[in-house]
């Protein structure tokens, strides 16, 4: 089998994009089993327009007490009847108005139903009716790096900019606020500033992350794109969402534990296949964790079925669970794995 120059230099220059079958002789019968190249061009330009329908663009009047000035991101509508935008908290800080402009030029002004800004979240409301258009949510829990995604916003004022890439990496924790809840997707199609609060959707057009930060850093004062993005995954910030919007403020899961790392050479001595899982090195007594038989040296390696790789992950995912959630977790205990249930509390700044 053959591979012609220009059959070769398709693959190279969309190799980044998508996996790819071009047109190329058989070995023997017909051609039978060729993509038509601009047919997934039309694919992808018909996601494009159905994830911008649901995508709405912000301006937001600041001021901070000391000067008064101008912001802009991006949102994206998740309940359109009563007219639910969620967007990052930073975009919204210290706003006094915000105006919310949907992909066919109309705007509306939106009132700010909450915010938290440990997870970079914030929920508005618009007139109910206004939207024509919402996103449907995703489960960010099957991503594996590789996977094809798309990103809707307005990077640097380009309003409906979308952008095609990859999964780079999951899991990532940047720190960018003091006692921060990250687990961010980290992914490489291309946002920069403006781009925040939108859209990260998979190939049916679900929204499995909202875009929050770009670089390499994990600073938002380093403005730079390094072909590097993070996205909130949904499955932290779905039940988040459905807090600010009711609540008008969020509340987490309590486990109970203190936990450290497991290295290669614990997870060797332990059995393990491979290096994950976090080591319980202390209980609250009368806590959650406690109540429901976790001790000192026992490794939680999974968390409602996700594989668990640092204490950080754990109190993450935990306070994403809604306190009385009897969660899953998934335990290595005397070198025999099992899986208990455990009536989660709910979590004040001081918990462990």
């Amino acid at each position: 089998m053959t591979i012609t120059l220009k059959e070769l230099f398709v693959v190279a220059a969309l190799s980044g994009v998508a996996t790819l079958f071009v047109t190329r002789p058989a070995l023997s019968g017909p051609e039978d089993n060729d993509v038509n190249l601009l047919e997934m061009s039309d694919d992808i330009a018909n996601l494009a327009e159905k994830v911008s329908k649901g995508t709405v663009f912000l301006t937001v009047r600041r001021n901070d007490g000391r000067s008064t000035g101008y912001g802009r991101g991006t949102g994206f509508v998740v309940d359109s009847v009563k007219g639910i935008v969620v967007t990052n908290a930073h975009v919204v800080e210290h706003a006094q108005t915000a105006t919310v402009q949907f992909g066919d030029g109309r705007e509306v002004s939106a009132t700010l139903l909450g915010v938290d800004e440990k997870t970079d979240l914030a929920v508005m409301s618009i007139p109910a009716g206004a939207a024509r258009y919402q996103l449907e949510w995703g489960n960010s829990d099957v991503l594996r790096p590789g996977n094809l995604v798309m990103a809707v916003g307005s990077p640097l004022g380009l309003e409906g900019t979308t952008s095609l890439g990859v999964v780079s990496a999951l899991g990532r924790s940047l720190e960018l606020v003091k006692d921060s809840y990250e687990d961010f997707i980290q992914f490489d199609a291309f946002i920069d500033q403006g781009s925040s609060g939108g859209p990260l959707v998979n190939m049916a057009g679900q929204v499995i992350g909202i875009n929050t930060a770009i670089g390499g850093g994990g600073s938002r004062s380093d403005p730079a794109w390094r072909g590097i993005g993070y996205a909130i995954p949904t499955a932290i910030a779905k039940r988040y969402v459905d807090d600010l919007t009711k609540l008008g403020e969020v509340r987490r899961g309590w486990l109970g534990i203190s936990a450290k790392e497991i290295d290669a050479q614990r997870a060797d001595l332990l059995g393990l296949d491979h290096v994950y899982g976090v080591t319980v090195v202390g209980v609250v007594k009368g806590g959650p964790a406690d109540l429901a038989g976790i001790k000192i040296n026992d490794v939680i390696v999974a968390i409602e079925g996700r594989e668990i790789t640092s204490p950080k992950q754990v109190k993450t995912r935990i306070a994403a669970l809604a306190p009385g959630y009897k969660a899953k977790v998934k335990l290595l205990s005397n070198r025999a794995f099992r899986t208990i249930r455990v009536e989660l509390g709910e979590r004040e700044d001081a918990d462990s």
